[in-house]
């Protein structure tokens, strides 16, 4: 939701012309520059009205580069310092920070928010410019990604407008999957991936004016595709009744997916040991840490340890795609026995 004082302005970065901050202002721009500050100083309604009137100003006052001055030359900062006072009634000038927080809370709010496509409707949006900090650097780069995380944050919140905090761990949480390399796939995989849907494709098309089935060649082996099935249609945790007597969905989600970003994270860290230290002393580094008594810390059963890493991962899996009911666990497939017990 915008105010009616405000006309949201959506410029793609890569329509807008090239401009120098050396090159002095033309006298459009300068009225330009007057037209934004004077849509600011007439917007002061409440503050909501005003950051997001402030925000929407100097979001278009940077990307133009009206800030350069008559004879172009003059930096943001130094503009922020001359003249940004005028926009905050009495306040002083803003420093460069508070500067970048108003116009992400405008263009996250109005830009990335709101044009999100469908879905979208209750999803409550920022009211303070400090709710969005985690998000500006993903604003201009990955919008989307910005999105998801203030989705996951008003999962935490509940349905409510989330906090500082909560859009903070939000972030960190998504960050941390998305940092995991070997959660990504690669270009060369990408590209097998590719032409594995282009040979499927083309198997399933027949030719034209065919009237019978052409015999089938001699089978060869597949290109496995590593293509994620398609998601099932997804239900927006913020708008799900929670009851004291029923799961809460949105708890579920966020503690399932702490414990596997932990779980990747302490993983990436013992590959990064063992590697760099077996490579810089060969297999003898970790023969002789065998042989060292450590108390609590002694690496003689390290072996037995990384296996059962293995089968608990193998647990886990059996787990996801085992088809039990409620209470049923004990009649399924899988060996209870291996749980793990320590």
């Amino acid at each position: 939701m915008t105010t009616s004082a405000i006309t949201p302005e959506v410029v793609g970065l890569d329509d807008l012309p090239q401009i120098f901050e050396d090159s002095p202002m033309t006298e459009t721009e300068e009225k330009e520059l007057v037209i934004v500050k004077t849509a600011i100083q007439t917007a002061y309604a409440d503050k909501l009205e005003r950051d997001l009137a402030i925000g929407a100003g100097l979001l278009k006052i940077f990307r133009r580069k009206l800030y350069r001055g008559k004879e172009g030359g003059r930096s943001w900062e130094q503009w922020l310092t001359d003249e940004s006072a005028e926009l905050t009634a009495g306040r002083g000038p803003l420093g460069r920070d508070t500067a970048a927080y108003l116009r992400g809370f405008y263009q996250f709010r109005v830009e990335v928010l709101q044009p999100s496509g469908p879905g979208l409707g209750a999803l409550p949006p920022p009211s303070s410019p400090k709710q969005i900090r985690p998000l500006l650097g993903q604003l201009d780069t990955h919008p989307q990604a910005a999105v998801e995380m203030w989705k996951a944050a008003v999962v935490e919140a509940k349905g409510k407008v989330p906090t500082f905090d909560q859009v903070n761990r939000a972030a960190l949480a998504y960050k941390a999957n998305e940092a995991n390399d070997a959660r990504r796939l690669s270009a060369a995989q990408l590209e097998q991936q590719e032409k594995a849907r282009a040979a499927a494709r083309a198997a399933s098309v027949p030719s034209a004016g065919s009237s019978a089935p052409e015999p089938l060649p001699t089978p060869e082996p597949a290109v496995r595709d590593f293509s994620p099935e398609p998601p099932a249609p997804s239900i927006p945790a913020w708008e799900l009744e929670t009851h004291d007597d029923s799961v809460d969905a949105g708890a579920e989600c966020k503690r399932i997916t702490h414990a596997l970003n932990d779980a990747f994270r302490a993983l990436a860290t013992l590959r990064g040991i063992l590697y760099s230290q077996t490579h810089k002393y060969g297999s003898d580094y970790l023969d002789f840490l065998r042989q060292v008594d450590a108390g609590v810390y002694s690496l003689n059963n390290i072996d037995e340890q990384v296996q059962q890493m293995g089968e608990d991962v193998q647990f886990i899996a059996d787990l996801l795609s085992t088809d039990v009911g409620a209470g049923e666990l004990a009649k399924s497939t899988i060996d209870l026995e291996a749980v793990p017990t320590r």
